[in-house]
């Protein structure tokens, strides 16, 4: 357990909820939604996405408790589902909160952490908060990996640093539950779209808890294979509109040499790719809300500099290093898709407010 000890119920509390998807709990469940319960949260709502009839009986228990609500999957159908429900109920029948803390059902939050990050909400000025673990000793080797891996690609698709993408103890503002509603994902991926879509925004503030893994983390319905696929998959779509411009750009690029031999137009025509490149990334990508015009502006001097960079670069190695030009097109441009991308994220579409 988290050093410290609970404090007594206090009135501040009261406007704020906790919510817990819950498959097949362990009977951790229990003390943790006491403890909770007790503690003076205005609601705690759980989601039993789906168990089987075994654990009819804890949610029985448990719903009889003071504060506490019970929504019930008649299947199972996945953790984003099941906060998506979560938050539906607050928004149709416990209107009154002004913060939802997202906890863990399996016992890795505890209710010291859950009441940590509760308190820090209440200064937070609507910014959401995370509660990160420090995976500094007794971590399972496959949560150590796989966190350290997804920590670093967030970073770099979002250009936000974050010490831990994967935590389920989150507070959001009340008013942001419509969006988060709205946004893709039934599974695990969906805490990942989420995320990102915070980052968008505004940074979430960090407030360090205990990282804890009973029995390694056995209890978890997380598979690190499967889950971890979803997870990247929901990274790797920030990257579609890259590889379908660069589809055209290669194509356009391949036609205009066949034709002229010249290097330097045939970038030029590569580059009408940027339409659709421009048109994707700031609906789809960086789902940029600003006026066209300026945004269009920065993304064709960021263009104008890629494509001076290509030509340069492909010419030389084609003259100099003898490379077929095709070959040193498709290695060029990849290389300088990355720059093209950080800028795009840091530059281009980044409002005033961001940069």
């Amino acid at each position: 357990m988290s050093s410290g000890t609970i404090k007594a119920p206090t009135e501040s509390l009261r406007s704020i909820a906790v919510l817990i998807p819950a498959r097949e709990p362990d009977l951790v469940l229990r003390p943790l939604v006491e403890t909770l319960a007790a503690t003076g949260f205005g609601a705690i709502v759980l989601v039993n996405d789906g168990s089987s009839s075994a654990s009819d009986g804890l949610f029985a228990e448990l719903s009889a408790l003071p504060s506490v609500h019970v929504v019930q999957h008649a299947v199972n159908l996945g953790k984003g589902r099941a906060l998506k429900t979560g938050f539906n109920h607050f928004l149709t029948q416990l209107s009154e909160v002004t913060t939802v803390i997202t906890a863990d059902a399996d016992g890795q939050h505890t209710a010291i952490d859950i009441l940590r990050v509760a308190e820090a909400s209440l200064d937070a000025e609507s910014r959401v908060i995370l509660g990160a673990r420090t995976f500094a000793k007794d971590v399972p080797l496959r949560s150590k990996i796989g966190n350290t891996l997804t920590r670093h690609i967030f970073s770099f698709v979002t250009g936000t640093k974050l010490a831990d993408t994967q935590t389920g103890l989150r507070a959001f503002p009340f008013t942001m539950l419509p969006s988060l509603m709205l946004l893709d994902g039934e599974r695990y991926e969906y805490e990942m779209t989420v995320l990102a879509h915070v980052c968008r925004q505004r940074k979430p503030i960090e407030i360090p808890i205990e990282t804890v893994y009973i029995d390694g983390n056995r209890s978890s319905h997380f598979d690190p294979i499967w889950d971890s696929m979803r997870i990247y998959f929901v990274l790797a779509r920030f990257y579609f509109s890259a590889i379908v411009a660069a589809g055209i750009d290669f194509a356009g690029f391949s036609v205009a040499f066949a034709v002229t031999g010249n290097v330097a137009l045939s970038v030029v025509v590569g580059r009408l790719s940027s339409l659709v490149n421009f048109a994707l990334n700031k609906k789809y990508v960086f789902h940029n809300q600003a006026p066209v015009k300026g945004t269009l502006g920065r993304y064709y001097i960021l263009v104008a500099i890629i494509a001076g960079l290509s030509y340069l670069l492909i010419w030389a190695a084609h003259r100099y290093a003898h490379w077929n030009v095709f070959a040193a097109k498709v290695v060029v441009d990849s290389f300088l898709s990355l720059i093209s991308f950080s800028m795009q994220r840091t530059f281009v579409f980044r409002t005033a407010k961001e940069r």
